[in-house]
């Protein structure tokens, strides 16, 4: 018989076309737009961890879709005229209301669970990466699913007005949007709203990390926050009497003050770096991070011929190595003498194909990553870029522009200072070579200036 009312349920409740609905939303935002999500290295079908993030990322539409879809279902009884009717049956309103919110909690996780399963799935044909750090995430976002559809349910049910669904749906997109922007570093309202509250929007960011997954704190402090949201769903739904209904919110309250405190105070402390996803795989001096496992192939070849290349030099690299870690705004990358450090969730580097236009990439700067941050473009930046290109073709041999995008202006620039280089003596072009690569490993000192001689 239970099983046959949830059936029923499931016929003649909005459920299903919730269901389609947030399969409609998410697949036409991954498959319409073009935007991190489908670019590799973070792209949604990349690895298992990205795919539950993205599915995460997408509460910020999907969740205002559940409570709005709650709030039309929990209004059914008003709508039907039947809400009298129902209060003197000698059935518990729990039972009935067990059925209801079953049959829409369960259809709407589902749906959520199928957005997931295309992104593994897909990163299972593609030979993606494994790791467990996409479960909790997806326990997290099924509690969302379920916490929002029966609090649009207990909702529809106390204010059974035309107007309560699209307002409800309306406030809980603007609220996931305000989290989000707010607790992103770097946006226009960053710390508009304290970082833990953010954290009770179950949204999370859009990622940009494929190294990271959730802390503890915040799994833990979301999930008890969400199941306090969906018991007071519920009991809003099941409840008769004007104080029961009044003592619906106690489990709301009790778990946001158990929440807040257990839930992380900062970006840093929300994310937790994935020890397997992190883990180095070598093709000999070669490395790259497991996750980056695909990489390899393209990296090995042009790593080894910058090595060589570099050995020319007094106290060369011995190694290349891919940054296992995104670096923040305003840092400024770190060095080491014997490594070749490669960032591939720089665009401009992860976009070269060509081997030699990769080996040229790897023996800029004689093997030192860059003295700036994303922060610190100015008129010394640009010198030192056209210090790196002139240091790749010395090594390469072949005096041309690097691959990319140029203006004329630095275009032109480039050229000019190159053959101010080429005109100084072999062996004065090797000593200020190996001075500029002090120089990078230090960030001391203009490099341009110590290429030319001061004389620009």
């Amino acid at each position: 018989m239970n099983t046959r009312i949830l059936r029923i349920e499931l016929r003649r409740s909005i459920a299903p076309w919730a269901m389609l609905a947030i399969l409609v939303v998410a697949f036409g935002f991954l498959y319409s737009f073009s935007g991190p999500w489908t670019r590799t290295p973070l792209a949604w079908d990349e690895h298992w961890g990205l795919a539950a993030q993205w599915s995460r990322f997408l509460l910020v539409f999907l969740w205002p879709i559940a409570v709005g879809a709650g709030a039309i279902q929990g209004m059914r009884d008003s709508r039907s005229g039947t809400a009298e009717l129902m209060t003197t049956m000698p059935r518990p309103g729990w039972q009935r209301a067990a059925k209801l919110a079953g049959a829409l909690g369960g259809l709407l996780v589902l749906g959520y669970l199928l957005v997931f399963a295309a992104g593994a799935v897909q990163a299972v044909f593609n030979d993606g990466f494994f790791t467990f750090g996409w479960l909790p995430i997806v326990v997290v976002g099924v509690l969302a699913m379920l916490a929002g559809a029966w609090l649009g349910l207990g909702l529809g049910r106390l204010l059974p007005h035309p107007l309560t669904a699209p307002a409800v749906a309306v406030a809980a997109l603007v609220v996931m949007i305000v989290a989000q922007i707010s607790g992103s570093e770097g946006s226009v309202i960053s710390g508009f709203v304290p970082f833990r509250a953010t954290l009770l929007a179950p949204a999370m960011d859009v990622v940009n990390d494929p190294f990271t997954t959730t802390s503890g704190r915040m799994d833990l402090g979301q999930g008890v926050w969400l199941a306090g949201l969906a018991v007071t769903g519920f009991l809003l739904l099941a409840v008769r009497s004007a104080r029961a209904k009044a003592l619906a919110v106690v489990p709301a309250l009790v778990a946001v003050a158990i929440a807040l405190p257990v839930l992380p105070g900062s970006t840093a402390e929300a994310k937790a770096v994935d020890p397997r996803a992190t883990a180095m795989v070598c093709d000999g001096p070669v490395c790259v991070p497991r996750a980056m496992e695909y990489e390899l192939p393209r990296l090995a070849g042009p790593g080894k011929e910058a090595l060589r290349l570099l050995g020319t030099l007094p106290d060369a690299p011995v190694k290349v190595t891919v940054r296992d870690r995104r670096l923040g705004y305003d840092e400024v990358p770190p060095r080491a003498a014997d490594t070749v450090s490669v960032d591939l969730l720089d665009w401009s580097v992860r976009s070269l194909s060509v081997p030699d236009d990769v080996t040229r990439a790897l023996v800029a700067g004689a093997g030192t990553p860059t003295c700036y941050s994303l922060h610190g473009v100015d008129k010394s930046f640009m010198d030192e870029v056209t210090a790196r290109a002139i240091t790749s073709s010395w090594f390469l041999g072949d005096w041309k522009m690097p691959s990319g995008y140029w203006i004329d202006e630095v275009k032109n620039e480039i050229l000019q200072k190159q053959d101010s280089f080429r005109a100084l003596p072999a062996e004065v072009q090797r000593e200020r070579i190996i001075a500029l690569r002090q120089a990078g490993l230090t960030c001391r000192g203009n490099q341009l200036d110590i290429l030319l001689g001061g004389a620009r």
